[in-house]
C-alpha cells in the first residue's frame, strides 16, 4: 500500500497509542515486560519498524526538551506530530542509506557531547539526567543520526544542482537596496508539510496543538527541533534576518499586522497556511534595514593541485584526474580536506585564506559563489594541473550588502524547496502500515 493517508488514522492511532504509551511507562517493572514492549510494533515504514518503545521515547524526549509536563492530555496532543516525525526519520535514514550516505557513531557521539556541554553537564551526568526523565540516550542518538544523514544527503544530492547566476544576485541586490529603511525581522519558524489537500485539516490541527503548547510556556526552539520539517529545525527553527518580501506571502501578511519594534518582539504568528504547508513563526527581533554600500563579499578558499606540464601526455592527465576525483570523494569538510592533503603527494596543498570575490577569475568566482561549503569540487583542469577546491566559509563586510551572502540566501531558499519536495515524494511512495 503506497501513499497511505496518514491523516485519517490519527484519531484511532491516538486512542490506541495513549494506552500503549502508558503501558510502555511500566518498562522499569522488569526485564520481561521491557523486552515485550520493545518488540511490539507500532508502525511499519517500508521494510523498517517503529516500536511502541520508540514512540514512548520520542514523546518523553519532546516533552523534556520543550519543558512540558507529562500528562495523558499532553501525550495525546503531541502524539500525531511525534508519529509523523518518527515516520519521516525512518524515510530519511532509508533514503540516505540507499544513496550511500552514512553517519558514523563517532559523529553522533560528538554531537551528544556538545549538547551535554551546552547544558553545562558532563556526558555521564547528561545521560543520567535523560534516564531519570525516562529517556534512553539511544533515542536522542537516533534522532540526531536521522537529522545529520538527511542534511548530508540534501547537500550532496540537491545542492550541486543549484546554480545562482550573476543576474539573480543583481536582482536580489536591487531588492535589498530598495528595502533600505524598511523593517527586517529575526524569525524562528516551525514548518509542517502538507503533501495533499486532504491532509491539510490534520496538519493544521497539529500546528494548532503546538501553538497551544507555546501558549502555556513550551520552548519554541525545542519544539522546532523536534517537529519542524525544514532544514532550520537543526538550528531550533532560526531562519535569521529576513524582510517581508523574502518569506512566504501568507507569513508576510502576518508580519504586516505584527507591529514594530518592542511591540512585535516575542509574538507568535500563525498557524498560517502557506506554500507547501503550515507555518508557525516567532518574531525574535526587529530592525530597520540600513545597508548603504555594496560589497562583493569574500570566501576562505583552499586548494590541492596535481601539477602537470603544459605538454603533459593524455595518460598523465587521466592519472592526475583520477587521483584528484578519488581524493575529493574521500573528504566531506574543509577540516578533513586540510588534514588529508599531506598524504596526497605529489599533490600540493595551498590555503588562499580569505579573498574578495572581485579578485577571482570568473571560473573560480563561480565556485566561490555556488559550491556548497565544505564540499570538494571534482578535479578541474587548469594551467598548472588538476585542482580540487573547497570553500571553507563565506563572509560579509560589516554594514554592507554582500554578493556572496545574497547568493547563499538564494541557494538556501531553493534548497529548502527542493528538500521539502524530496521528502514529500518519499512519503507518497512509502509503504506505511500502522499495526495498532
Amino acid at each position: 500500500m503506497a501513499g497511505i493517508e496518514i491523516s485519517r488514522t490519527w484519531r484511532r492511532l491516538a486512542l490506541n497509542l495513549i494506552g500503549a504509551v502508558a503501558c510502555a511507562a511500566t518498562l522499569l517493572a522488569g526485564p520481561i515486560a521491557r523486552a515485550q514492549d520493545e518488540l511490539k510494533i507500532a508502525v511499519v515504514v517500508n521494510d523498517d519498524v517503529i516500536t511502541q518503545l520508540d514512540v514512548y521515547m520520542r514523546l518523553r524526549l519532546a516533552m523534556l526538551s520543550a519543558h512540558l509536563q507529562d500528562t495523558p492530555d499532553m501525550r495525546q496532543r503531541l502524539l500525531p506530530q511525534v508519529m509523523r516525525t518518527l515516520i519521516d526519520d525512518r524515510l530519511k535514514l532509508q533514503e540516505a542509506k540507499a544513496q550511500g550516505v552514512t553517519v558514523g557513531d563517532g559523529e553522533v557521539n560528538s554531537r551528544i557531547d556538545n549538547l551535554a556541554k551546552r547544558n553545562g553537564l558532563s556526558r555521564q551526568d547528561f545521560e543520567s539526567m535523560l534516564g531519570s526523565n525516562g529517556v534512553l540516550v539511544t533515542a536522542l542518538a537516533d534522532q540526531m543520526r536521522a537529522d545529520v544523514s538527511w542534511n548530508r544527503l540534501v547537500q550532496r544530492k540537491l545542492r550541486p544542482t543549484i546554480r545562482i547566476t550573476d543576474e539573480e544576485i543583481d536582482e536580489a541586490m536591487a531588492r535589498a537596496k530598495a528595502a533600505q529603511g524598511k523593517l527586517e525581522y529575526r524569525l524562528s519558524q516551525i514548518f509542517l508539510a502538507v503533501d495533499s489537500p486532504k491532509d491539510q485539516p490534520a496538519v493544521m490541527q497539529s500546528a494548532q496543538r503546538l501553538l497551544e503548547q507555546l501558549q502555556v510556556g513550551a520552548d519554541f526552539a525545542s519544539l522546532a527541533t523536534q517537529f519542524s520539517q525544514d532544514t532550520s529545525a537543526a538550528s531550533g527553527g532560526d531562519i535569521g534576518w529576513v524582510r517581508a518580501d523574502e518569506v512566504d506571502p501568507a507569513v508576510a501578511k502576518e508580519l504586516a499586522q505584527a507591529g514594530q519594534g518592542a511591540d512585535a518582539k516575542g509574538k507568535v504568528l500563525g498557524p498560517t497556511q502557506g506554500t507547501g504547508g503550515v507555518f508557525l513563526d516567532r518574531i525574535e527581533d526587529v530592525r530597520t534595514a540600513d545597508e548603504s554600500t555594496v560589497a562583493p563579499g569574500s570566501v576562505h578558499l583552499v586548494q590541492i593541485i596535481w601539477p602537470l606540464a603544459p605538454n603533459a601526455a593524455d595518460k598523465e592527465v587521466q592519472a592526475a584526474q583520477q587521483q584528484a576525483d578519488t581524493f575529493a570523494g574521500k573528504t566531506r569538510t574543509c577540516e578533513e580536506f586540510q588534514r588529508m592533503a599531506p598524504d596526497a603527494a605529489p599533490a600540493q596543498f595551498r590555503d588562499f585564506g580569505r579573498i574578495p570575490l572581485d579578485d577571482m577569475p570568473p571560473e573560480i568566482r563561480d565556485i566561490a559563489t555556488n559550491q556548497p561549503i565544505g564540499t570538494p569540487t571534482k578535479g578541474i583542469r587548469g594551467g598548472g594541473g588538476i585542482a580540487v577546491f573547497v570553500v571553507c566559509d563565506r563572509g560579509d563586510a560589516n554594514g554592507q550588502i554582500s554578493r556572496v551572502a545574497l547568493a547563499d540566501r538564494l541557494a538556501q531558499e531553493r534548497l529548502e524547496t527542493l528538500a521539502r519536495g524530496y521528502l514529500s515524494d518519499l512519503r507518497r511512495a512509502a509503504y506505511i502500515d500502522i499495526r495498532l
